[in-house]
């Protein structure tokens, strides 16, 4: 049987407790933010439901990439990579906020996601090489 491993390079690590707290902590006061602005337009059923849509594909691009991205990069770096490829994580973010509205299949969303951001970001940093196991 031959099995393959997805990149070459050492895995992630896990932030720091604390720094994860702190980014955790923004991340849900700018959701709050973002809810709160898409909430008036719920009222709207054709309208509010695309808003709704595109608002959690912002977030959850913008949320699972840094993780991702985090995990192999500092934090500052993360983020400036995220903002320099803004358009194409959230088109990403589109895809997981599609996969999020599918009932049942939901429930897979975090391990769907993560995996998919990983692959986003190693394929921007260059590592999207498939590499055959020994």
């Amino acid at each position: 049987m031959l099995r393959t491993h997805l990149y070459a390079d050492p895995a992630g690590r896990a932030l720091p407790l604390g720094r994860a707290a702190i980014e955790g902590i923004k991340f849900g006061l700018l959701a709050l933010v973002v809810y709160l602005c898409a909430l008036p337009f719920v009222l709207f059923a054709g309208i509010g439901l695309l808003i709704l849509f595109l608002a959690n594909a912002y977030l959850l691009s913008r949320e699972y990439f840094e993780l991702a991205a985090m995990r192999f990069r500092p934090p500052e770096e993360a983020k400036a990579m995220r903002k320099a490829n803004a358009g194409y994580i959230f088109f990403t973010g589109m895809v997981i906020a599609a996969f999020v509205s599918i009932p049942i299949l939901n429930f897979a969303t975090p391990v769907f996601a993560m995996a998919f951001m990983v692959h986003i970001h190693k394929q921007m940093s260059g590592v999207g090489v498939l590499v055959p196991a020994r």
